[in-house]
């Protein structure tokens, strides 16, 4: 009994608060008015709920263009650019779209998710920030104002063809970068096979593991597989995304194991030892090859230099004068010979075997 009285009670209380929120209102019409009195009185009623929808709608606006604004914030600056670019210039950016064949592709193959409209934004402004770069250091040197703005048009042209020249370069690094996880990734997959695993989940264990791009590509093709693609066409999209000479290999030799029946763990491993040995013949090249640029690494960063400040020296002592002025060779010894030995290192880093 104590139980049921307890739920009456607070039916009961329920009932009385949905009353008093449901009266809350008719208590502000004065009772025993006329009937001008109580009209005006629910129009200052309307017009007070009004006025709190209203506040509510705009608190609402407000709070949608703060949670804007964040995530405006968030967003990269290059991206806020681009859309800024893209807002003024859809019209020749989409023209030059269609006049720069093979941009999508290289996008796609360099794993950029970026519409060409987009990157083609972005390399106007990385082209007009280098441009106006090269006007400015060129003018603080104290380089003539045509000579200065030479080289901003060349810092221009220079940075549009960096950038258009970017996805390939992004492209054949991820293509390195494959090549050299290539076979850990095989043994990964034989060892897998060879305890039983099918093909797809060998293929997902890689994907899962840290093995680098190598990883965010099987990760792909378990996803091509997934939308309904077919095993050999998902691979097949993989060797054309690479284009490389190493992969092709390994796709192949797996779609004709895969279709013949061969023995699938025995042809990675011996893949993998494929490769192994490929890369200790190319180490042993590229150990020949760096023994041979040291000389002249060596020559032209610290030879060359001091040559030169005691050839300027002995000019200019024979000839009473200054054979060059002295922000010229500032900027040799300060920017040439240090680019020259950028230049050397770059070569040699490129020539590193994968």
């Amino acid at each position: 009994m104590e139980i049921v009285r307890a739920i009456t009670d607070f039916l009961d209380r329920l009932g009385g608060k949905t009353i008093e929120v449901a009266e809350k209102p008719m208590r502000r019409i004065p009772q025993g008015a006329s009937v001008q009195e109580r009209l005006r009185a629910l129009k200052q009623l309307q017009k007070e709920i009004e006025a709190e929808k209203e506040e509510t709608t705009a608190e609402k606006e407000i709070e949608e263009i703060i949670e804007w604004r964040k995530k405006e914030i968030q967003r990269p600056l290059s991206d806020r650019l681009a859309d800024i670019v893209l807002k003024y210039f859809r019209g020749p950016i989409e023209a030059m779209v269609s006049s720069l064949k093979g941009l999508d592709r290289d996008l796609y193959r360099a794993s950029i998710l970026t519409p060409p409209e987009r990157y083609i934004a972005m390399m106007l402004i990385v082209a007009i920030f280098t441009g106006v770069f090269g006007f400015l250091f060129a003018y603080l040197i104290y380089m003539p104002l045509g000579t200065s703005a030479l080289i901003g048009l060349l810092g221009f042209i220079g940075g549009f063809f960096y950038m258009r020249q970017y996805p390939k370069m992004v492209w054949k690094r991820r293509v390195a970068e494959v090549e050299r996880s290539m076979p850990y990734a095989l043994r990964h997959m034989a060892s897998l096979l060879s305890a039983g695993v099918g093909i797809s989940e060998a293929m997902l264990s890689v994907a899962r593991a840290d093995y680098g791009v190598i990883s965010e590509e099987f990760e792909l093709i378990i996803r091509d597989m997934r939308t309904g693609s077919s095993f050999e066409d998902a691979f097949m999209k993989f060797e054309e995304k690479m284009g490389s000479e190493n992969v092709s290999r390994v796709v192949k030799q797996v779609l004709r194991a895969v279709k013949f029946g061969g023995n699938l763990a025995e042809v990675l491993y011996k893949l993998a030892e494929d490769f192994a040995f490929e890369y200790r013949m190319k180490l042993v090249e590229y150990v020949q090859k760096v023994n041979g640029i040291a000389f002249v690494y060596m020559f032209l960063t610290i030879v060359m230099p001091t040559m030169f400040v005691v050839g300027i020296l002995a000019g200019s002592v024979m000839n009473r004068a200054l054979v060059m002025p002295p922000e010229t060779l500032a900027v040799i010894l300060l920017f040439t010979f240090p680019a020259i030995s950028l230049i050397i290192i770059n070569m040699i880093k490129k020539g590193e075997p994968r």
